[in-house]
């Protein structure tokens, strides 16, 4: 695995001795995973509630960036966000058309059901260096395999389906049959230009799609 920031072990450790948990999430685990250095961090706290998280960023980093309304993100420099798990129902048509909350008591499982695909659903701790892996996303990256984690709620957001294609594209890895077929009942038209373009240009080389377009 990756070095783990300093900051983010020093935060780790504040969250522990305040009775919660700091656990890094989605795309540093996964690229750690890869031998592959993360150029950013994702810290998920529970147990602590919105205010107290608060406090503990106040003390240990200074001055933070909020993000979010009903539910909070808070960007700590260029490479770290810190987020309580959080809860999404379903309100509306398309991508942005969810209710979205925190939520400090949700169980590990439970945050990492929301997530879009297995291999951005393993957890690790930072302090121990335990692995938490709740929806085999260690096995999906030893297969080269993009799974979706929930079929009930991955076509529930339209913006999953060029998260797939770029994923496929950039790691070489292949989509499963059954995640095809979801992307496949998936409606697009909701999404706006600049979503599109901001997955696209996620990929270096333009050739990098080529192997995306027997599915589309």
């Amino acid at each position: 695995m990756s070095a783990v920031p300093d900051k983010v072990i020093s935060l780790a450790e504040a969250v522990k001795k305040a009775g919660g948990r700091a656990l890094l999430v989605g795309g540093c685990v996964r690229d750690a995973l890869m031998h592959k250095e993360p150029k950013d961090w994702d810290l998920e706290i529970y147990g602590i509630d919105p205010e107290r998280v608060r406090e503990l960023l106040d003390q240990q980093i200074g001055n933070v960036n909020v993000v979010g309304e009903a539910f909070t993100v808070y960007k700590l420099g260029p490479d770290l966000d810190v987020s309580l798990p959080r809860r999404e129902r379903k309100t509306g048509r398309g991508h942005r058309g969810f209710f979205i909350e925190g939520d400090p008591e949700m169980s590990i499982e439970e945050a990492a059901a929301r997530r879009d695909f297995t291999i951005n659903a393993v957890l690790q701790d930072p302090l121990t260096s335990e692995i938490i892996d709740p929806f085999d996303g260690r096995a999906d990256l030893d297969q080269k395999l993009l799974r979706a984690v929930s079929p009930k709620t991955f076509p529930e957001d339209s913006l999953r389906v060029l998260r797939a294609a770029q994923f496929a594209a950039r790691l070489e890895f292949k989509i499963a049959p059954e995640t095809v077929d979801l992307c496949r009942q998936i409606d697009l038209s909701d999404l706006p230009s600049e979503r599109i373009w901001g997955e696209c240009r996620r990929n270096s080389r333009q050739s990098d799609w080529n192997g995306c377009s027997g599915w589309a």
